[in-house]
């Protein structure tokens, strides 16, 4: 019986550490907030979420939008985005950052404060948990711009 109970405790030990030491924590189900495009912190207010079963949605500048996420994560393959219509004087940046998120094929996450989406031709886009905080330092940004 003895043997049975530490087999029992070996074995919620190792799913535990394996759970403790997985490189990319689930990622859905939070807000995560726009901090840098292409390894430069941007001021263009935009949000992406993600769900378990693959929709993204969000809001950028000036329209929320949404989308599905056909891979599986932490791969990325984003079907076309669909946006509400509204006008307003963030148009350009709203499309620099919609050029940039249809283009991203892979999550990762550094830590559970910061996102990194990664594309074709070296693209990126980093979010952060909460920019509020003022915890948030941008990872993929050159010295210069505060990262």
């Amino acid at each position: 019986m003895r043997l049975l109970s530490l087999l029992a405790a070996l074995a919620m030990t190792a799913c535990t550490t394996a759970q403790a030491q997985d490189p990319t924590p689930d990622p859905t189900g939070v807000e995560w907030q726009l901090l840098a495009i292409d390894g430069h912190i941007v001021d263009i207010p935009a949000t992406l979420t993600m769900t378990a079963s693959g929709d993204v949605s969000g809001k950028a500048p000036c329209n929320s939008y949404g989308g599905q996420n056909r891979a599986t994560l932490p791969e990325m393959n984003l079907t076309a985005l669909r946006a509400t219509r509204m006008a307003c004087d963030r148009l350009d940046d709203e499309q620099t950052y919609f050029d940039a998120l249809t283009v991203m094929t892979r999550l990762d996450r550094a830590d559970d404060r910061t996102l990194v989406l990664t594309g074709l031709n070296g693209r990126s886009l980093e979010f952060a948990r909460d920019l509020t905080g003022g915890l948030s330092l941008c990872t993929t940004c050159a010295p210069q711009d505060g990262g």
